[in-house]
Protein backbone atom coordinates (compact mmCIF):
# COMPACT_ATOMS: atom_id res chain seq x y z
CA UNK A 1 0.00 0.00 0.00
CA UNK A 2 1.61 3.52 -1.04
CA UNK A 3 1.59 6.49 1.34
CA UNK A 4 3.64 9.38 1.33
CA UNK A 5 6.23 8.27 3.91
CA UNK A 6 6.64 5.07 1.80
CA UNK A 7 7.12 7.30 -1.58
CA UNK A 8 9.50 9.64 -0.07
CA UNK A 9 11.89 7.12 1.59
CA UNK A 10 11.58 5.05 -2.13
CA UNK A 11 12.72 7.89 -4.17
CA UNK A 12 14.69 10.34 -1.93
CA UNK A 13 16.09 8.20 0.85
CA UNK A 14 14.83 10.33 3.24
CA UNK A 15 12.30 10.71 6.26
CA UNK A 16 9.19 12.44 5.96
CA UNK A 17 11.35 14.92 8.77
CA UNK A 18 14.15 15.49 6.30
CA UNK A 19 12.26 15.56 3.58
CA UNK A 20 10.19 18.47 5.14
CA UNK A 21 7.27 17.00 4.80
CA UNK A 22 4.72 19.70 6.43
CA UNK A 23 1.09 18.04 5.73
CA UNK A 24 -0.30 15.44 3.28
CA UNK A 25 -3.78 14.89 2.13
CA UNK A 26 -4.88 11.68 0.29
CA UNK A 27 -7.44 11.96 -2.77
CA UNK A 28 -8.20 7.91 -2.88
CA UNK A 29 -4.86 7.17 -5.30
CA UNK A 30 -3.90 10.66 -5.23
CA UNK A 31 -1.68 11.95 -2.71
CA UNK A 32 -0.93 15.86 -2.07
CA UNK A 33 2.02 17.05 0.45
CA UNK A 34 3.59 20.26 1.02
CA UNK A 35 7.46 20.10 1.81
CA UNK A 36 9.49 22.64 3.47
CA UNK A 37 13.27 21.35 2.16
CA UNK A 38 15.99 21.41 4.77
CA UNK A 39 18.52 20.92 1.79
CA UNK A 40 18.98 23.14 -1.26
CA UNK A 41 18.58 19.93 -3.62
CA UNK A 42 16.57 16.77 -3.82
CA UNK A 43 18.54 13.84 -5.51
CA UNK A 44 15.52 12.01 -6.98
CA UNK A 45 15.98 7.98 -7.29
CA UNK A 46 14.52 5.75 -9.88
CA UNK A 47 12.31 3.11 -8.76
CA UNK A 48 10.93 1.88 -11.91
CA UNK A 49 8.54 -0.65 -9.79
CA UNK A 50 6.85 2.11 -7.82
CA UNK A 51 3.02 3.09 -9.00
CA UNK A 52 3.76 6.72 -8.43
CA UNK A 53 4.59 9.71 -11.05
CA UNK A 54 5.06 13.15 -9.19
CA UNK A 55 4.62 16.41 -10.54
CA UNK A 56 6.47 19.41 -7.95
CA UNK A 57 5.25 23.16 -7.86
CA UNK A 58 8.20 24.89 -6.05
CA UNK A 59 8.02 28.58 -4.80
CA UNK A 60 10.21 31.62 -4.84
CA UNK A 61 14.10 31.22 -6.10
CA UNK A 62 16.49 28.70 -6.60
CA UNK A 63 19.61 28.59 -4.27
CA UNK A 64 21.85 30.76 -6.45
CA UNK A 65 18.79 33.31 -6.40
CA UNK A 66 17.64 32.35 -9.71
CA UNK A 67 13.65 31.67 -10.98
CA UNK A 68 12.67 28.00 -10.05
CA UNK A 69 10.87 26.45 -12.93
CA UNK A 70 7.40 26.78 -12.52
CA UNK A 71 6.70 22.93 -11.58
CA UNK A 72 8.67 19.56 -12.74
CA UNK A 73 7.34 16.07 -13.55
CA UNK A 74 9.05 12.99 -12.50
CA UNK A 75 7.77 9.33 -13.47
CA UNK A 76 8.81 6.70 -11.37
CA UNK A 77 11.76 5.42 -13.15
CA UNK A 78 13.82 9.09 -13.48
CA UNK A 79 16.73 9.74 -11.60
CA UNK A 80 17.75 13.71 -11.70
CA UNK A 81 19.12 15.64 -8.86
CA UNK A 82 16.14 18.55 -8.45
CA UNK A 83 17.56 21.95 -6.72
CA UNK A 84 15.08 24.14 -4.28
CA UNK A 85 15.73 27.20 -2.25
CA UNK A 86 15.52 26.30 1.67
CA UNK A 87 13.38 28.83 2.59
CA UNK A 88 10.23 28.08 0.45
CA UNK A 89 7.63 25.71 0.19
CA UNK A 90 7.39 22.54 -2.26
CA UNK A 91 4.11 21.13 -3.59
CA UNK A 92 3.73 17.55 -4.81
CA UNK A 93 1.25 15.96 -6.52
CA UNK A 94 1.85 11.98 -6.68
CA UNK A 95 -0.57 10.19 -9.51
CA UNK A 96 -0.20 6.43 -10.10
CA UNK A 97 1.03 5.94 -13.33
CA UNK A 98 -2.02 3.50 -14.43
CA UNK A 99 -4.10 6.32 -14.00
CA UNK A 100 -2.33 8.36 -16.40
CA UNK A 101 -2.32 5.42 -18.85
CA UNK A 102 -5.51 5.86 -18.70
CA UNK A 103 -5.45 9.25 -21.03
CA UNK A 104 -1.55 8.99 -22.49
CA UNK A 105 -2.00 4.82 -23.74
CA UNK A 106 1.42 4.09 -24.34
CA UNK A 107 3.56 7.65 -24.78
CA UNK A 108 6.91 7.60 -22.77
CA UNK A 109 6.75 8.78 -19.39
CA UNK A 110 10.10 11.23 -18.91
CA UNK A 111 11.14 13.76 -16.66
CA UNK A 112 9.93 17.28 -17.66
CA UNK A 113 10.23 20.66 -16.91
CA UNK A 114 6.59 22.37 -16.86
CA UNK A 115 6.15 25.65 -18.37
CA UNK A 116 3.75 28.38 -17.64
CA UNK A 117 0.80 27.79 -20.20
CA UNK A 118 -2.63 28.50 -18.89
CA UNK A 119 -3.11 25.07 -18.16
CA UNK A 120 -0.36 24.70 -16.07
CA UNK A 121 -1.20 27.51 -14.18
CA UNK A 122 -4.40 26.79 -13.24
CA UNK A 123 -2.99 23.34 -12.21
CA UNK A 124 -0.99 25.23 -10.20
CA UNK A 125 -3.30 27.28 -8.45
CA UNK A 126 -5.74 24.48 -7.75
CA UNK A 127 -3.12 22.43 -6.94
CA UNK A 128 -2.14 25.10 -4.32
CA UNK A 129 -5.89 25.78 -2.88
CA UNK A 130 -6.55 21.99 -2.32
CA UNK A 131 -2.88 22.19 -0.30
CA UNK A 132 -3.86 24.99 1.93
CA UNK A 133 -7.48 23.53 2.55
CA UNK A 134 -7.40 21.45 6.09
CA UNK A 135 -11.31 20.91 5.68
CA UNK A 136 -12.50 17.36 6.08
CA UNK A 137 -13.77 16.25 2.34
CA UNK A 138 -16.77 14.30 1.36
CA UNK A 139 -16.57 10.88 -0.49
CA UNK A 140 -18.06 12.43 -3.49
CA UNK A 141 -15.53 15.53 -3.44
CA UNK A 142 -12.41 13.19 -2.78
CA UNK A 143 -13.98 11.41 -6.07
CA UNK A 144 -13.91 14.30 -7.93
CA UNK A 145 -10.84 16.26 -7.03
CA UNK A 146 -9.19 13.10 -7.44
CA UNK A 147 -10.23 13.13 -11.11
CA UNK A 148 -9.58 16.60 -11.48
CA UNK A 149 -5.90 16.36 -10.60
CA UNK A 150 -5.51 13.37 -12.82
CA UNK A 151 -7.13 15.51 -15.75
CA UNK A 152 -4.86 18.44 -14.88
CA UNK A 153 -1.86 16.25 -14.75
CA UNK A 154 -2.73 14.82 -18.24
CA UNK A 155 -3.58 18.31 -20.11
CA UNK A 156 0.00 19.80 -18.67
CA UNK A 157 1.49 16.90 -19.98
CA UNK A 158 -0.22 16.63 -23.17
CA UNK A 159 0.52 20.02 -23.87
CA UNK A 160 3.91 19.46 -23.62
CA UNK A 161 3.90 16.32 -25.44
CA UNK A 162 2.27 18.54 -28.46
CA UNK A 163 4.93 21.22 -28.60
CA UNK A 164 7.46 18.68 -28.63
CA UNK A 165 6.42 17.11 -31.66
CA UNK A 166 9.90 17.51 -33.60
CA UNK A 167 11.16 15.72 -30.97
CA UNK A 168 9.57 12.51 -30.67
CA UNK A 169 7.63 12.14 -33.36
CA UNK A 170 4.18 13.25 -34.97
CA UNK A 171 1.74 10.46 -32.53
CA UNK A 172 -0.98 8.98 -34.89
CA UNK A 173 -4.32 11.17 -34.85
CA UNK A 174 -6.61 8.96 -33.67
CA UNK A 175 -4.49 8.83 -30.63
CA UNK A 176 -4.38 12.11 -29.83
CA UNK A 177 -8.15 12.65 -30.76
CA UNK A 178 -8.83 9.71 -27.92
CA UNK A 179 -6.59 11.70 -25.70
CA UNK A 180 -8.20 15.27 -26.01
CA UNK A 181 -11.69 13.44 -25.91
CA UNK A 182 -10.71 12.30 -22.61
CA UNK A 183 -9.63 15.62 -21.77
CA UNK A 184 -13.53 17.13 -22.75
CA UNK A 185 -15.47 14.11 -21.76
CA UNK A 186 -17.21 16.11 -19.21
CA UNK A 187 -17.99 18.90 -21.12
CA UNK A 188 -21.60 18.39 -23.32
CA UNK A 189 -20.69 21.37 -25.41
CA UNK A 190 -17.49 19.97 -26.58
CA UNK A 191 -18.58 18.72 -30.69
CA UNK A 192 -16.00 16.93 -33.00
CA UNK A 193 -16.17 20.27 -34.40
CA UNK A 194 -14.26 21.57 -31.51
CA UNK A 195 -11.56 18.39 -31.43
CA UNK A 196 -10.77 19.01 -35.02
CA UNK A 197 -9.94 22.83 -34.23
CA UNK A 198 -7.90 21.74 -30.91
CA UNK A 199 -6.00 19.09 -33.07
CA UNK A 200 -5.48 21.72 -36.10
CA UNK A 201 -6.67 19.66 -38.91
CA UNK A 202 -10.24 19.49 -40.90
CA UNK A 203 -13.25 17.75 -39.64
CA UNK A 204 -12.83 16.00 -42.83
CA UNK A 205 -9.31 14.94 -42.23
CA UNK A 206 -10.36 13.58 -38.52
CA UNK A 207 -13.29 11.45 -40.46
CA UNK A 208 -10.65 9.73 -42.44
CA UNK A 209 -8.54 8.92 -39.99
CA UNK A 210 -11.21 7.02 -37.16
CA UNK A 211 -12.19 5.55 -40.25
CA UNK A 212 -9.29 3.94 -40.90
CA UNK A 213 -9.82 1.82 -37.79
CA UNK A 214 -13.92 1.43 -38.72
CA UNK A 215 -15.53 4.16 -36.71
CA UNK A 216 -16.21 7.86 -36.69
CA UNK A 217 -15.17 10.30 -34.28
CA UNK A 218 -18.53 10.78 -32.68
CA UNK A 219 -18.63 7.27 -32.10
CA UNK A 220 -15.64 7.32 -30.48
CA UNK A 221 -16.42 10.34 -28.29
CA UNK A 222 -19.83 8.86 -27.88
CA UNK A 223 -17.92 5.84 -26.33
CA UNK A 224 -15.41 7.53 -24.08
CA UNK A 225 -18.06 9.09 -22.20
CA UNK A 226 -20.20 6.30 -21.92
CA UNK A 227 -17.30 4.18 -20.17
CA UNK A 228 -16.89 7.91 -17.96
CA UNK A 229 -20.89 6.82 -17.45
CA UNK A 230 -20.51 3.37 -16.55
CA UNK A 231 -17.44 4.05 -13.93
CA UNK A 232 -19.52 6.49 -12.13
CA UNK A 233 -22.64 4.42 -12.28
CA UNK A 234 -20.92 1.37 -10.63
CA UNK A 235 -18.83 3.36 -7.87
CA UNK A 236 -20.79 3.27 -4.53
CA UNK A 237 -19.15 6.51 -3.97
CA UNK A 238 -21.48 8.43 -6.70
CA UNK A 239 -24.90 6.47 -5.29
CA UNK A 240 -26.49 9.74 -3.72
CA UNK A 241 -26.39 10.92 -7.03
CA UNK A 242 -29.37 11.20 -9.75
CA UNK A 243 -29.15 9.59 -12.96
CA UNK A 244 -29.50 12.99 -14.46
CA UNK A 245 -26.53 14.10 -12.39
CA UNK A 246 -24.27 10.87 -13.52
CA UNK A 247 -25.03 12.15 -17.36
CA UNK A 248 -23.97 15.61 -16.50
CA UNK A 249 -20.93 14.44 -15.20
CA UNK A 250 -19.89 12.46 -17.69
CA UNK A 251 -20.79 14.61 -20.94
CA UNK A 252 -24.15 14.05 -22.09
CA UNK A 253 -27.12 16.86 -21.82
CA UNK A 254 -29.78 14.60 -20.51
CA UNK A 255 -30.36 11.48 -18.32
CA UNK A 256 -32.24 10.23 -21.85
CA UNK A 257 -28.95 10.85 -24.38
CA UNK A 258 -27.02 8.50 -21.40
CA UNK A 259 -29.67 6.20 -21.90
CA UNK A 260 -29.81 6.18 -25.53
CA UNK A 261 -25.72 6.20 -26.11
CA UNK A 262 -25.44 3.27 -22.98
CA UNK A 263 -28.35 1.09 -25.32
CA UNK A 264 -26.38 1.94 -28.64
CA UNK A 265 -23.21 0.13 -26.76
CA UNK A 266 -25.32 -3.01 -25.74
CA UNK A 267 -25.15 -1.96 -21.90
CA UNK A 268 -28.59 -2.32 -19.99
CA UNK A 269 -29.85 0.80 -18.56
CA UNK A 270 -28.38 3.01 -15.80
CA UNK A 271 -30.65 1.76 -13.17
CA UNK A 272 -29.52 -1.62 -14.08
CA UNK A 273 -25.88 -0.78 -14.11
CA UNK A 274 -25.69 0.78 -10.69
CA UNK A 275 -25.48 -1.63 -8.02
CA UNK A 276 -28.47 -2.26 -5.86
CA UNK A 277 -28.14 -0.51 -2.22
Amino acid sequence: MSSPTRLLESHLGLTSHRAGLISARAFRSIFVTVHRPQRTHWTWKAEPADPHAVVLFPSGEGPDGSALPIGRFMPPHAAETIEWSGSNDVVAVWVPVDTLRDFIHDAPLRPLVLLPTPMVLAFRAFTLAIARNTEDTTSISRYAIERLLAEMVFGALLELYSSDLPERGQAPLVDRARSAMLLHREDPQFTIADLATELHVSLRHLQRGFAKIGTTPGDALRKVRVEFAESLLRNPDYAVLTIEEIAAHSGFSSALQLRRALRADGLPSPTRIRPSR
